[in-house]
């Protein structure tokens, strides 16, 4: 029985740790792939004794033949590419074992009873060597085109070409490595390395871009992007149609790439102001064109399913099995209360309000308790009903002392 059939009938894990033991041989015998029953019959040699980087020698100087041997035997074995790239991501792993042991014994120990604080040079040196071992894993075997990043946008692209995923996984990858020294340095919040994220952002698009087609740009954009993904989550309550959704992504990407947080980067404080009232004046332009775009009736349907306390308000009516429309009724009790406490009488005593503000409380209450039920209603009040806060009594002024 091959060597591989007897390890594919356990769990995966126990299986990795395993074939780790079972394939690694002297370095005198790496040059020859041996059959699957001598493979078995080998006595267990420890994996730290491969040629694996010590801790003062790069990965790029050492020889990874020997990686390469094992990864071809293992495929000529049947073993699927994730359970490959597991035990090479392990024996890899164990190469740089004693370096990061004496990362770690460099911390000293906390008391228990102490919040432990990371030493951030530690935190570095951890990274850092993450990074190794990740950048080995992908000289012997490439991207991770099952788990990583190409899986993800394999599913996120299912048109995309296998050759176009990869290459778009490797430039994200890049990417992402350098976003992530920018979030691991210690002044990772200041303006600066906030801009630096940007155009680091700017920049992978522009290589993207240059990648794909136009249309396949656009659809890219429109799966992937951090506008996309946050348009979806708003609109979660809207159900639009693709036409909708591809007409409101142009409208908020467009938005987005004019008004990003860190343009006010290095300017002045009177810039920064003059920045934020075109911000507001563009948004309102936005508004009108959302408007335009959908039509009176969608739009008004818009505006309800992006308010905050509807789609908290929706998420609850499902979680406790009513009908939609419930959450639209208990909209419109919603809307019509806040519409009259702002209508208010502001002339009125403090006392007079607070009892006008207790009525309106009150029957609130029995409005919504009498959609979502008394139990629903007490939910209610910590998912979309935050708004309920708005008619709590207001505390009287305290009166200055009398004047001499």
């Amino acid at each position: 029985m091959k060597f591989s059939t007897l390890l594919l009938a356990g769990s995966v894990a126990v299986n990795a740790a395993l074939v780790l033991f079972l394939i690694v041989s002297p370095s005198s015998d790496s040059t020859s792939a041996p059959s699957s029953s001598t493979a078995s019959a080998r006595p267990v040699t420890n994996a730290s004794s491969t040629h694996l980087p010590s801790d003062s020698t790069p990965w790029a100087a050492i020889g990874s033949s020997e990686f390469s041997t094992q990864a071809d035997r293992l495929r000529s074995e049947g073993f699927p590419p994730s359970a490959i790239r597991a035990i090479l991501a392990a024996q890899i792993r164990e190469g740089y074992a004693d370096r990061r042991k004496a990362i770690e014994a460099a911390q000293a120990d906390a008391p228990f009873w102490k919040n432990p604080t990371a030493d951030p040079k530690i935190q570095a040196e951890l990274r850092a060597l993450s990074k190794l071992e990740q950048q080995a894993l992908r000289d012997l075997l490439g991207p991770d085109l099952e788990n990583g990043a190409a899986a993800t946008l394999r599913r996120q692209l299912p048109g995309f070409s296998p050759e176009t995923i990869e290459e778009l996984a490797v430039v994200r990858d890049r990417y992402n490595q350098q976003r992530q020294d920018i979030y691991a340095s210690l002044s990772a919040t200041t303006p600066e390395n906030r801009q630096k994220a940007v155009d680091l952002d700017k920049a992978m698009r522009a290589e993207i871009a240059a990648l794909l087609t136009p249309q396949e740009f656009e659809d890219y954009e429109l799966r992937t992007s951090n506008t996309a993904n946050s348009l979806r989550n708003n609109l979660v309550a809207f159900e639009p149609s693709e036409g909708e959704f591809r007409a409101l992504f142009k409208l908020q990407s467009a938005f987005n790439d004019q008004f990003q947080i860190a343009s006010i980067v290095g300017l002045s404080p009177d810039q920064q102001t003059a920045v934020m009232r075109q911000r507001s004046e563009a948004q309102k332009q936005l508004t009108e064109e959302i408007k335009a775009t959908l039509g009176a009736e969608r739009y008004t349907e818009y505006q309800r399913a992006t308010d905050s306390y509807y789609r908290q308000t929706s998420q609850l009516v499902a979680r406790l099995e009513l009908p939609v429309e419930v959450a639209n009724q208990v909209y419109v009790v919603q809307k019509d209360l806040q519409q009259r406490v702002q209508s208010m009488d502001r002339s009125l005593t403090p006392d007079s309000r607070n009892a006008q503000l207790a009525a309106l409380a009150a029957e609130a209450q029995t409005r919504i308790s009498a959609t979502l039920g008394p139990s629903g209603y007490e939910a209610y009040k910590d998912n979309g009903g935050s708004w309920l806060n708005q008619l709590q009594p207001r505390p009287s002024p305290v009166p200055g002392p009398a004047p001499r």
